[in-house]
């Protein structure tokens, strides 16, 4: 962990984020995230992070079948949890079946792998999809609507979210509705180049 006066940055496995402090008209910014972890410890995650934090409400639709507090996405073959960290983001750790990267032991901080998930809130989900597919070289994952589209594969993706979408499960709570804050992203791609979405606070690096 490297702190400052006016940011924060933690490593999370291979990955870092880097937390900057809002100017006085930024609102209260929040954002979601995602974490891997192996595809064989979600159960041992919930537990840990219980014992840390509240976990998110899941809604029954949502539930596994044997762990309702687990998130079952069937269609992405996953587990996840989610919870809210000490600034009100909405953080996920999530076991991802189709990798295969099974570990063994009790889970702990080391099973955190690395930042997989970032999601990135826009007007016209459909047109920013295609344009950063086009930019960063990336293909559409499993399925997407016009109110949120995931790009790339199970080892990173670009959330594409319809500005306004709920990103917990309670619909009755606006203060979570998805909302515009500055991001920047760095991942690895095919070919070096930064991109400043157009209309947004956003820069997208790719590095090869």
């Amino acid at each position: 962990m490297d702190e400052q006066r006016d940011w924060l940055t933690l490593a999370a496995g291979l990955s870092s984020l880097t937390f900057v402090a809002a100017g006085p008209d930024a609102g209260e910014p929040f954002y979601h995230f995602a974490f891997n972890i192996p595809a064989n410890k979600a159960v041992e995650a919930l537990a840990w992070q219980k014992e840390r934090s509240p976990l998110m409400p899941i809604p029954r639709h949502l539930q596994d079948d044997d762990h309702p507090e687990l998130v079952h996405f069937r269609h992405w073959n996953a587990h996840s949890v989610f919870f809210y960290d000490p600034a009100g983001n909405v953080v996920e750790y999530i076991a991802r079946h189709d990798l295969g990267n099974a570990a063994a032991g009790s889970f702990g901080s080391d099973d955190i792998l690395y930042a997989s998930e970032i999601g990135l809130i826009v007007d016209d989900v459909a047109a920013t999809a295609a344009e950063l597919k086009t930019v960063v070289g990336v293909e559409q994952y499993r399925g997407g609507d016009e109110q949120f589209t995931a790009l790339g594969d199970e080892h990173g993706l670009l959330l594409v979210m319809k500005r306004g979408r709920k990103l917990n499960f309670q619909p009755s709570d606006p203060a979570k509705a998805a909302r515009v804050f500055r991001t920047a992203v760095r991942v690895h791609g095919l070919a070096s180049t930064k991109y400043p979405l157009p209309g947004f606070p956003y820069e997208l690096s790719v590095e090869r």
